[in-house]
């Protein structure tokens, strides 16, 4: 029975450890790569980490950028969002049909363990590019709304509008495409890539004209411990060696 107890003892200890144990892993690698441009004239860079399209109008093209976490590997703690990365829009007055959409498809490396495992996702944004200036107030006039023969007797004041604005671009991050990866496994448990979106928990951000802006992009580690029999089946176990005990004990009679 002492043995009986022993195995049963260690078999439930190894998948509380399993589960406990999960962390810390490490990120080995992160790579970006952006892919399927919807509409856009002179698009350059699909396929690489840095995409841009429209025709210059002094400035150079719009774009965005991806620049993977560093330096590696980076130690992931837990199962909390750690940072896979950094987003950068590049916004330019440009000419010609912009972009409406980009996808950024990135493809990570894990270790732990004694194993390596690797995991890929997509990102999925709409893109609104603005003109690239907009109607501003740039002084007052006045005119006449009232005549008597030919003198002005009322006069009222309006707004003299030149399109000198800056207008900011705007990224939108899809919520609905978030894709969680495939499963890899490390040790005794299995992983996945959750996709969670931009630092901040927000789905969008802006950038002004001639400028560019930076944010996080977010991802965590799923985990799940190797599959373990059913009470049923570990009751079945149980009675098993309880049989090849009493059978042992019968043989020494």
């Amino acid at each position: 029975m002492k043995t009986i107890n022993k195995l049963l003892t260690g078999f439930a200890a190894f998948a509380f450890s399993a589960a406990v144990f999960a962390f810390p892993v490490d990120l080995t690698a992160v790579d970006g790569q952006f892919i399927n441009p919807v509409g856009g004239s002179n698009v350059n860079g699909v396929g690489t980490n840095h995409i841009s399209w429209g025709q210059s109008a002094g400035y150079g093209q719009s774009g965005y950028k991806f620049d993977g976490t560093s330096p590696l590997p980076f130690s992931i703690a837990d199962d909390q969002p750690f940072v896979l990365g950094t987003f950068t829009h590049i916004n330019k007055p440009i000419y010609g049909d912009a972009v409406t959409g980009v996808d950024l498809s990135v493809d990570l490396g894990f270790s732990g363990f004694g194993d390596t495992g690797s995991a890929t996702g997509t990102f999925v944004f709409s893109h609104n590019e603005t003109p690239n200036t907009a109607p501003v107030v740039v002084g007052q006039g006045e005119q006449c709304v009232k005549w008597f023969l030919f003198w002005c007797t009322k006069t009222a004041s309006y707004d003299i509008i030149d399109n000198v604005g800056a207008v900011d671009d705007i990224v939108t991050l899809d919520e609905f495409a978030w894709v969680t990866s495939s499963e890899f496994q490390l040790g005794n448990n299995i992983y996945s890539l959750d996709l969670v979106g931009f630092a901040g928990g927000t789905e969008e951000f802006f950038t002004a004209e001639k400028d560019k802006s930076s944010i996080d992009l977010l991802a965590k580690l799923n985990v799940t411990t190797v599959p373990v029999p059913e009470p049923g089946t570990l009751a079945l176990l149980g009675l098993g060696l309880f049989g090849l005990g009493a059978a042992r004990r019968r043989a020494r009679k």
